[in-house]
């Protein structure tokens, strides 16, 4: 299980991000080679992410669903609301 992102935030203490997201992160962005690096460059990203219940206006509208979204840049990353605050990162989205 990759780490969680802590967050400080009213509604999210922390973003889970799931391989799927690892993958579709690496597919996205170029990231140094091997998982560890490419997990570190995920982390930072949701690191830097703001956090909004609003979709950018680029994403599609099938995606736009999401209760709340950490936008880093050209990157979002949909969030559900997992357990005690923590919000899953189940893909990455890129402009």
């Amino acid at each position: 299980m990759l780490d969680s992102v802590p967050k400080d935030h009213d509604e999210v203490q922390a973003i889970q991000p799931t391989w799927h997201c690892l993958l579709r992160f690496r597919q996205r962005v170029r990231t140094p080679a091997g998982t560890d690096a490419a997990a570190a460059a995920l982390r930072a990203s949701l690191e830097r992410a703001d956090l909004t219940r609003m979709a950018p206006g680029w994403v599609s509208g099938r995606d736009r669903g999401a209760q709340m979204w950490a936008l880093d840049g050209d990157l979002a990353y949909p969030l559900e609301r997992g357990l005690r605050g923590v919000w899953i990162a189940a893909t990455c989205l890129r402009r």
